[in-house]
């Protein structure tokens, strides 16, 4: 075995001398104490990293030593070609140089690039002496995929891209009081600002970042490393030009009713053959990265969830607009890919939360969203832009009040 512990040093004494970054309060809770593997997933660049250093920050306030703290990227330049087996010397040096007292909480990060690292944060994990948190890229470590590898000993904690309260912290901006806001002189200010955001999108980056240019450098950025690292790499895809045509028919498409057998014909019409069973894994794949997500018709009845199309969604407005830059006209369907996502982060919180949209078989009535919690309908939602309610179309109100009836629900919005 090749001795890494000059490796392990000079990475572990980069960390004991690091100053914790400025960081922006996520509405995500991943607790200080719990008796699982933390697992903190979700799409590429959303701010993993800085929940980990987020949480880091909360336990140095509660009075954790930082020498019982120990952090590691395991995307360092010093640490490329690690084995599960090398994580016994990083331990070696880490109580050499830390000497921790008691209880010891382990950030791995970007932990996928140890070979084998299950099996070793299994066995550290039952020692019972460390409380572990793992993250790493979408590409090499899915959710279904911990669950296995870990056997029922982690917990998922999923991060998506700021969300836009999130997106005002980031901004530095403050609202004292919603209620009053349509009358303040700030009302100018969080239209403009909303304006980016229904753009731009959340990635903590982006929003960070001032140069339009620039965001749509760092956006294009994204969605390479999503086709090529996450997709391509990970799923081992051939065939780039279909999965790239396909990829761009579905953010054309963001917010709309979407079937693989259209999608089909489409690629089919413009010369590009395929079969359907590529495309249902195409989109699984991109499900799986965190990057689209389809979302099924309201129906007590699988089979009618079945035959109708779904609706496609996607992770972040920002990509969207990168590709298709005149989709920023579109604004009631980026609105809906927002409200989306939002019910996206909800549905990952609780196992009871579902949501669908509603369509009425024959008729022209829909709506956007079907809340449904445990056996019943909480709520339905329409997503419409309109600058009043005297401007909102009669046809989304008459659908309201129609799937209200026959879904027995009286929570509309």
């Amino acid at each position: 075995m090749v001795n890494r512990k000059d490796d392990f040093r000079v990475v572990l004494r980069e960390w004991k001398e690091k100053k914790l970054p400025e960081i922006v309060e996520r509405e995500i809770r991943i607790p200080l104490k719990v008796s699982q593997i933390a697992s903190i997933i979700g799409p590429r660049r959303a701010g993993k990293t800085y929940q980990m250093f987020s949480i880091i920050k909360a336990l140095i306030e509660k009075g954790v030593s930082k020498e019982n703290i120990l952090y590691v990227n395991f995307e360092h330049e010093r640490l490329s070609n690690l084995k599960a087996e090398d994580l016994r010397e990083m331990m070696e040096v880490y109580y050499e140089l830390f000497k921790p007292q008691g209880k010891v909480y382990l950030f791995l990060d970007e932990i996928q690039k140890v070979d084998n690292f299950e099996a070793w944060v299994r066995r550290v994990h039952e020692s019972k002496e460390y409380q572990i948190y793992i993250s790493g890229s979408s590409s090499k470590l899915l959710s279904k995929e911990i669950a296995t590898q870990l056997r029922g000993r982690s917990i998922d904690f999923i991060i998506f891209p700021f969300n836009f309260r999130e997106f005002l912290k980031a901004k530095k901006f403050e609202i004292d009081d919603v209620n009053s806001l349509r009358y303040s002189e700030k009302f100018g200010k969080v239209i403009a600002l909303l304006k980016e955001y229904l753009e731009f999108g959340g990635y903590p980056e982006v929003v960070l970042e001032s140069d339009e240019e620039i965001k749509v450098k760092i956006l294009r950025s994204y969605y390479n490393a999503i086709f090529y690292r996450d997709l391509v790499d990970r799923f081992g895809i051939e065939n780039l030009s279909l999965l790239d045509i396909f990829l761009k028919y579905c953010l054309k498409n963001v917010a709309k009713y979407f079937s693989i057998s259209k999608t089909y014909n489409y690629l089919k019409s413009i010369g590009y053959k395929c079969s359907k069973q590529t495309l249902l894994d195409y989109l699984d794949f991109s499900e799986k990265v965190f990057f689209l997500f389809p979302v099924e018709i309201f129906s007590y009845s699988l089979k009618e969830k079945k035959q109708y199309p779904r609706k496609i969604y996607l992770v972040d407005n920002g990509i969207v607009t990168t590709i298709y830059p005149e989709m920023k006209g579109e604004i009631g369907k980026l609105m809906e890919n927002l409200v989306a996502i939002e019910l996206l982060r909800r549905s990952e919180l609780s196992d009871k939360f579902e949501f669908y949209y509603w369509k009425e078989y024959g008729k022209m009535n829909e709506v956007d969203f079907v809340i449904k919690k445990e056996f019943s309908v909480q709520q339905l939602i329409q997503v419409t832009h309109a600058s009043s309610k005297d401007e909102i179309e009669k046809r989304e109100i008459k659908a309201l009040l129609k799937a209200s009836q026959l879904l027995r629900c009286k929570d509309l919005l």
